[in-house]
């Protein structure tokens, strides 16, 4: 099986939508989609996540499916000067500036993220039912195949969202994925689910961020979502 995680183009996030080349985006995404194949589509129920799918559905003549543990999390912190943020915004010069780094098992003790530790384990979980209902159960890292499959799913989301669950299908503490990796307006991550065995696939990332639609369709890559030297 292959996850495509899809994050949502170009928002425009006070009206709930996407820009207008938010919707040049999600079209030459489309077509993108259409040529390297997709047998079914799960989708945010947040408006910016459906009007980039729709493009993709009406062109696959697909129903998607909506999926309300993918919509955007709503974590928040606050930065150095105590102002809100995202908290997948936390900047990297505090993740690193004490160490040991956030682990895997250990990034609770960490101030800056302990209450998120419930938060995470309801995406966790969430994931997890969702996988097992595609035939992949997990059993601590690695997934028993249950019923194997060849399918290549799309799932439109979210930064946040979409940074919180690769940590958990990589095995990577998702703070140091959170101030590590940024996904661009419009994006494909590929995850595919490498079996070695005929017991246990485990997921692997064969693309991180990919926009090579926009740089076909000549389109600009949007900035939206990075809090600094973003021009």
């Amino acid at each position: 099986m292959k996850i495509y995680l899809i994050r949502h183009a170009e928002p425009d996030y006070p009206n709930q939508t996407i820009t207008a080349a938010g919707h040049l985006e999600a079209q030459a995404l489309a077509g993108h989609l259409r040529e390297v194949g997709v047998d079914r589509i799960y989708c945010s129920p947040i408006n910016r996540a459906v009007h980039t799918m729709q493009y993709t559905a009406d062109l696959l003549g697909m129903e998607p499916v909506f999926e309300p543990w993918t919509r955007e999390l709503g974590w928040q912190a606050t930065d150095e000067e105590g102002r809100p943020i995202a908290a997948w915004n936390i900047p990297g010069e505090s993740v690193r500036a004490r160490k040991p780094y956030p682990g895997h098992e250990t990034w609770p003790d960490h101030a800056s993220y302990r209450d998120y530790a419930a938060l995470y384990e309801t995406i966790k979980n969430d994931s997890d039912a969702f996988l097992q209902r595609h035939g992949y159960a997990r059993e601590e890292g690695r997934y028993r195949i249950e019923a194997p499959n060849r399918e290549a799913i799309a799932v439109f989301c979210h930064l946040g969202f979409g940074l919180t669950w690769l940590s958990h299908l990589l095995e990577l503490p998702f703070p140091l994925v959170w101030s590590a990796f940024w996904l661009p307006p419009s994006s494909v991550t590929t995850i595919l689910f490498e079996q070695r065995s005929e017991q246990w696939a485990v997921p692997r990332c064969t693309g991180l961020g990919c926009v090579s639609h926009l740089h076909k369709a000549g389109l600009p890559v949007s900035s939206m979502g990075l809090m600094a030297n973003n021009v």
